[in-house]
Order: structure tokens, then C-alpha cells, then sequence
């Protein structure tokens, strides 16, 4: 039999079977890094992480993340959202067993409201944003000094105090809506969740006598509530602010609750945490001979009077301006953040009954001050810069015939125009600024 000559390919020919092969495995080669919008959408993904550039041009979330919806339209609420999921799958496989530490000690400490309404357990996006809190958010509390002394104690207070771990949650998540520029968005679900269970168990502890360990979780909780009540200010537009409209002013009287619960809980007591705090206090506050004097203001006339006269006894804003004209000489920063915090703390009854008319010079007064500490911690410069556009809108409407007012209004609207300028305040760009007339 013949046999089958083999022709041997010449080297470097191909056929044009092979070149089809060649132009079709090509035309199928994809990547498999690309993001889902991408693929769905048919085109070429230029594989940027967290956001590639498609995604970003077309106005959606990127979803190399499953847990993402396709297609997801960008919103301050969906980045948000997208954020604390790439927080929370950040955690190890290591955290489990502080995890499981941490939860045995809520349970073992669970009581009242609390158990009735089962134990406290807390998850992996829990502990990352805990974790948050001891880096980062509780540095922002107080002067530098005591945001350490809380750094050491306060983790150690709330695996024994679940309302305060649930406290320390909720600051944490309001710190985070304040870093994604949503500041006075409204609150998270987490948020919303931590602060409620916080305030049931907290309420629920301040209607019996409180025990002697207690005394110092209770203080620490009343200085995170007035964190949280004073940055909680949800508005889309400046229109939405009181005074311009009705709101709850609640954190006025914040004060005054914490008052009561530092005559309760014996906080002085020889091993208490705020021994050491009420001792560094001490130490920072800048000595009267230091504070520069006083230059004339515009509210020199609500404190006229002799202190020991009848009148200024009558007078509902002597006692408060007293607290004001001091500070505005001064700058406001780590030094002098304690005088700064005692005019809120030193506010008395007919001052608030005041500002509860909406009468323009105490309106005026509160201005003042939001314009010093526009500039500082997180927690009180929305507020500052929102709140104080707002007042300034109100007093040019409703009290134009009065050019003292008129007249001081300038300076307060030029500092919270160049704050929001400057990015403080976390306030995001669909809450337009207002257009001064």
C-alpha cells in the first residue's frame, strides 16, 4: 500500500483556517476584571478601583462589589452606603474572636429594657466602626488632653455599659455622614439604630438610683449625646433651618441634663475618670490675665450695668453676654475651647426664653458665637455654618428697619460663606448657599 506523503508546514505559513482560528479565539479575548456596568453595558472598563472611569462618566456606583446593584444611580445616600460596605468587608477573618469577646461582655452586662428585648449582638460592620471610634472619632471630643483620656478608658467603659457602646456607634456613624460631605443628611439606618437603643437603655438607668460603678459610662454618655444632638441637623436647603422655620432646639437644654447627672453620679469620687478630666481641665484652661481685653462690640449695650445693680438682674441677657464679649477677642482652638464651650453651658432661662421668640439680639448673640467656632470640631460646624446663614437670612427679612443689626450681619456672612468654601461644615453641594440680598 502507498503511503500518504506528510507535506511538513513551511515555517512562519499559516493556513487560513489558522488565521480564522487566530482572529477568532482574539476577538473573544475579554477581560475579567472588569466591573459588571461595564459588561452589561457593553463596554471596555478601564478596571479602576474603587470607581472606574466608565461608571463614572455614566453616573452610576461601580460594582466590582457584589453586593452593589447594577446599574445604581450615584446619590450622597448610595456612596454612603457603598462606603460603609467597603468598610465593613475590610475586616479579617481575625476579628472573630474579639468579636465573640466583646458580645459575651454585652450579654453578661445586659439588663433592664435591654434584655426584655433580647441581648445585644453585634456584627463585623459593628466592630470596624467601633474601631473607627477608638482611631479617629473620639480624638475629636474635647481638648487633645481628655480625647486621650477617653481614647484609654472609654472602649473599656462601653463593653461593660452596652448604652454607651451603642452611643459611641452612633457618633461614629454621624462622623462618618459628616467625612462622605452629607452632614445634614438624614441619619443612617446604623445611626438611627444605635442612638435609639442607646437613649431607651440610658432613660431607663437615670429612672432608678444609679450605681456607683455607673457614674463614670453616664457622664461619658452625656457628653457623646451632646455631640450627637448638636450635629444632628437634617435640612436640604438653608429655607429648612430654624429660625427660618419651626425646629427642635432641644440640645439648648443639653446643658442642664448633664448637670443633673454629674450631681447624681458622685463623679469626683477618688478612682473616677473624671477626676483626671476635671484635673486637665484645670490645667488648660487659659488664665484670666491672659484673656487680651475686651475691644467695644455691638452688644456692649446688653451689659451696661453695674453686675450688683437690680437692673442687671432683670436683664435677660446680661449673664449670657457676659459669657460672649470675652470670646470675641479671642481665636478658637485646642486653649480656648473650654471658654468657648461655657458660653453654651452658661446660657440661663431668660437668654433661652429669649431665643425661643426669636428676639433679633439674642439671635444675634448665638450668631456671634456659631461664627467664632464655625472652624472646629466636626461636630459643631454644620450646625455653626447652617444655623448661621439661617439666622442671618431671618434678621436681614424680618428686622431691616434696624441697621445696628443689619450692619453686624456682615462680617458672620462672609465667615460662613468662606467656611463652606473651605470645606468644613460636611455640608454637601446640593444645599445651595444663600443668595444675600
Amino acid at each position: 500500500m502507498a503511503r500518504t506523503a506528510k507535506i511538513s508546514p513551511v515555517p512562519g505559513s499559516t493556513s487560513a483556517g489558522d488565521n480564522a482560528t487566530s482572529r477568532k479565539r482574539r476577538a473573544h479575548k475579554k477581560s475579567r476584571l472588569g466591573c459588571r456596568n461595564c459588561k452589561i453595558r457593553r463596554v471596555k472598563c478601564n478596571e479602576v478601583r474603587p470607581m472606574c472611569g466608565k461608571c463614572l462618566e455614566y453616573g452610576v456606583l461601580c460594582n466590582y462589589d457584589p453586593s452593589i446593584p447594577d446599574l445604581q444611580p450615584r446619590t450622597d445616600a448610595s456612596e454612603l452606603g457603598c462606603l460603609y460596605s467597603r468598610m465593613d468587608k475590610s475586616l479579617q477573618g481575625t476579628t472573630k474572636p474579639i468579636l465573640d469577646m466583646v458580645n459575651v461582655s454585652l450579654d453578661k452586662n445586659t439588663h433592664g429594657p435591654e434584655l426584655q428585648s433580647g441581648a445585644t449582638r453585634f456584627d463585623r460592620s459593628d466592630l470596624a466602626r467601633l474601631d473607627r471610634f477608638q482611631t479617629r472619632t473620639v480624638l475629636t471630643i474635647g481638648t487633645k488632653k481628655v480625647a486621650r483620656v477617653f481614647q484609654k478608658e472609654v472602649i473599656l467603659l462601653a463593653c461593660t455599659n452596652p448604652f454607651l457602646m451603642h452611643l459611641a456607634q452612633a457618633v461614629t456613624a454621624s462622623h462618618d455622614r459628616y467625612l462622605c460631605g452629607v452632614a445634614t443628611s438624614r441619619p443612617s439606618t446604623a445611626e438611627a439604630y444605635h442612638l435609639n437603643k442607646a437613649l431607651i437603655a440610658f432613660q431607663s438607668i437615670l429612672s432608678r438610683p444609679i450605681r456607683p460603678e455607673e457614674g463614670d459610662a453616664l457622664l461619658v454618655a452625656s457628653s457623646l449625646l451632646g455631640v450627637v444632638s448638636f450635629f444632628n441637623l437634617e435640612a436640604s436647603s438653608v429655607e429648612e433651618v430654624w429660625p427660618l422655620q419651626d425646629a427642635d432646639m432641644a440640645w439648648l437644654n443639653l446643658s442642664d441634663g448633664k448637670q443633673t447627672i454629674w450631681r447624681l453620679a458622685s463623679p469626683l469620687k477618688g478612682d473616677s475618670l473624671w477626676r483626671q478630666v476635671a484635673h486637665l481641665f484645670d490645667r488648660d484652661r487659659m488664665p484670666a490675665h491672659q484673656i487680651p481685653e475686651h475691644v467695644p462690640s455691638v452688644f456692649d449695650h446688653l451689659c451696661a450695668e453695674d453686675a450688683s445693680s437690680a437692673s442687671a438682674r432683670l436683664n435677660p441677657y446680661y449673664r449670657t453676654a457676659q459669657q460672649l464679649l470675652p470670646l470675641l477677642d479671642l481665636e478658637c482652638n485646642d486653649s480656648t475651647w473650654l471658654q468657648y464651650l461655657g458660653f453654651v453651658n452658661h446660657m440661663d432661662p431668660p437668654y433661652k426664653s429669649l431665643l425661643g421668640r426669636k428676639d433679633p439680639w439674642a439671635l444675634l448673640m448665638l450668631l456671634y458665637w456659631y461664627m467664632k467656632v464655625c472652624r472646629g470640631a466636626w461636630w459643631i460646624s454644620s450646625r455653626s455654618i447652617l444655623q448661621g446663614q439661617a439666622i442671618c437670612l431671618y434678621l436681614s427679612r424680618y428686622h431691616s428697619d434696624d441697621l445696628a443689626i443689619l450692619a453686624a450681619l456682615e462680617k458672620p456672612r462672609m465667615v460662613f460663606d468662606a467656611a463652606r468654601m473651605e470645606g468644613w461644615g460636611g455640608i454637601s453641594s446640593a444645599v445651595d448657599s444663600p443668595r444675600w440680598s
